[in-house]
Order: structure tokens, then C-alpha cells, then sequence
């Protein structure tokens, strides 16, 4: 038995007296032709290709130069915090900076700044943000759930979203995840389904992340290929949480 079965059957026991009328995911992760796709070391026939081409369209990420994607190259912790602002900060600048590796008017410095001021970091240290180190896979998990925490309503228990809070226990490393990562990790890897803005309906979706191989392997970088997939994910599920 599947997990999303397994998902739907622990939903539909405890939704039993309500009538919801099921929707697609499918409007929120279409191959659309937005923009030209301009990446050459991204084949059309690969697993990489439409997540990296949903979150180009939507401005969430760019290349690493106006034809290269780098798709198996590790995320760096500054494209991690562009990765987030592009999301949701934008228009936030700011004169002074609270890390001292962040240099005024680098592409990254609003962007770790914001990520600051909205406490979704803390740096590697007090007054380092660790600009150019990979991430690891809990990290840019935590950083998207402290996102989403209050505009989710994650923390007053938000009834229109369900999680399979023992997923996160069946991966053989579940162990590994540091305890501040541990929240985020468990819910990024068991949401399962959202009530939508009409109350009447829901929709089934994949969780933000999945292990592979029976691993979630919490301390490993995560590659740029693979924080697409992610933030697609979170996106989709974002377009329907009331």
C-alpha cells in the first residue's frame, strides 16, 4: 500500500462527516510556456527539467548565468536566502547588515537581511551567515517551514492542513535530523492533504520532501535540482492553504 493511499485513507476517517469534493494539483504544477526555457545543461527528458522550468517561470529561481542552470551543483546558503526573498521579501532593502560575510551590495545582502529580520535565520554563528557554504537538505527545510509558520498558521494548528506526523519516524535515519530541525522536517515530509479556500473541497499533495531509498538524510547538501522540486512543493501548496 502506497503512502498517498495510506494519506487518504487516514483523512477520509477523520473527514467522514464531511462532504469534500477532491481537486488537482495539476493548475499549480503545469509545463507552461511563460518564458523561453534558456538553460542548456537541463535536458527536456529529465526528471529535473519541469520543476526547474516551474520555478524559472515563476521567478523563484534563476541560473547561475543567463544559459546555465547547474542542476547537480549544491545549493549555496545565499541562493538558499535568494531562493526565499524571490518568494516572498522582493522589495526589502536595507543599508546596514547584521552578518559581517554579507558585503553591501552583493546580489545576496537584502536577501540574508530580510531572511534576518523575519527570524527565519540565525546565521552559522552570531555574526556569520555563511554565505558561501552548501546547505544542508534540514536547514533549507527549516527555512521554508519558519517561512510559511504564521502565514500558514502552523503554530495555532491550522485545522485546513494534515500531517502524518509518524512519516518522518520511518526513514532509517530519522535520527540524524538536529532537534531544531526536527518540526519542520516532520511536517515537510508528512503533509498529505490541505482543505482548500473553498471549504468544501481538498487536495491531495505530495509532501515538501521525500526521502529516497528509505533515507531523508537530513545533514546531506541539497543540490539546486532538488531545492526546485522543493520550493515547487511548497508553492503548490501554498496557492491552496486558507
Amino acid at each position: 500500500m502506497t503512502k498517498r493511499i495510506i494519506c487518504a485513507l487516514f483523512i477520509f476517517i477523520v473527514l467522514l462527516s464531511v462532504t469534500l469534493v477532491p481537486v488537482s494539483a495539476d493548475s499549480y504544477w503545469v509545463d507552461s510556456a511563460v518564458s523561453p526555457f534558456p538553460f542548456n545543461d537541463v535536458s527536456a527528458a529529465s526528471w529535473q527539467y519541469k520543476p526547474i522550468k516551474k520555478v524559472y517561470d515563476l521567478g523563484i529561481m534563476n541560473g547561475v548565468s543567463p544559459t546555465r542552470f547547474e542542476p547537480n551543483r549544491n545549493l549555496t546558503r545565499a541562493e538558499a536566502a535568494m531562493i526565499l526573498y524571490n518568494l516572498e521579501g522582493k522589495n526589502a532593502s536595507y543599508s546596514k547588515y547584521s552578518f559581517k560575510d554579507v558585503k553591501p551590495g552583493a546580489w545576496y545582502a537584502d536577501a540574508v537581511e530580510w531572511m534576518y529580520k523575519k527570524g527565519i535565520t540565525k546565521g552559522v554563528t552570531k555574526d556569520r551567515f555563511g554565505v558561501g557554504e552548501y546547505i544542508t537538505r534540514q536547514d533549507f527545510i527549516t527555512f521554508i517551514y519558519r517561512l510559511y509558520e504564521i502565514k500558514w498558521g502552523l503554530k495555532s494548528n491550522n485545522s485546513g492542513i494534515y500531517v502524518r506526523n509518524s512519516v518522518i519516524e520511518g526513514f532509517r535515519d530519522y535520527n540524524r535530523i538536529s532537534a531544531y530541525a526536527l518540526t519542520p522536517m516532520r511536517f515537510s515530509a508528512g503533509i498529505c492533504m490541505v482543505v482548500t479556500h473553498d471549504p468544501t473541497s481538498h487536495i491531495n499533495v505530495d509532501p515538501i520532501i521525500k526521502g529516497h531509498n528509505g533515507y531523508i538524510n537530513p545533514r546531506g547538501n541539497i543540490t539546486r535540482a532538488e531545492a526546485a522540486v522543493v520550493m515547487g512543493n511548497a508553492y503548490t501548496i501554498d496557492k491552496y492553504v486558507p
